[in-house]
């Protein structure tokens, strides 16, 4: 019994991983009539003084670590930039910003 619940689990997270299209799409080469086109725009927040200021202060003193997310979507390679009063303990701060991820010295 105990078998069939990993081999259960197994199958569910196989096919959690596969990539589902939703939703039925036009063929390649139709068109709709009408040429609109939706354009997505992310805009960039302004940052304050004070931001600026502070992102600054933790590149130059800050230890850094390499991101790593596996998990949930495409993998995505990040940097992690932290104060604290050891290595571990700013280490500690960017794995709890970044959960689910693997947190590695930068080298």
């Amino acid at each position: 019994m105990r078998h069939l619940a990993v081999a259960a689990t197994g199958v569910f997270l196989i096919a959690a991983s596969v990539p589902v299209m939703a939703g039925p799409f036009p063929a390649a080469g139709l068109s709709t009539g009408s040429s609109a086109q939706i354009e997505l725009v992310a805009t960039k927040k302004s940052e304050t003084v004070t931001q600026k200021v502070k992102c600054a202060w933790k590149n130059l003193t800050g230890y850094k670590f390499d991101v790593s997310c596996p998990a949930f979507g495409p993998p995505r390679r990040s940097t992690c930039t932290e104060t604290g009063d050891s290595r571990g303990e700013a280490q500690a701060k960017c794995q709890a910003r970044n959960t689910f991820c693997w947190v590695s010295d930068k080298g």
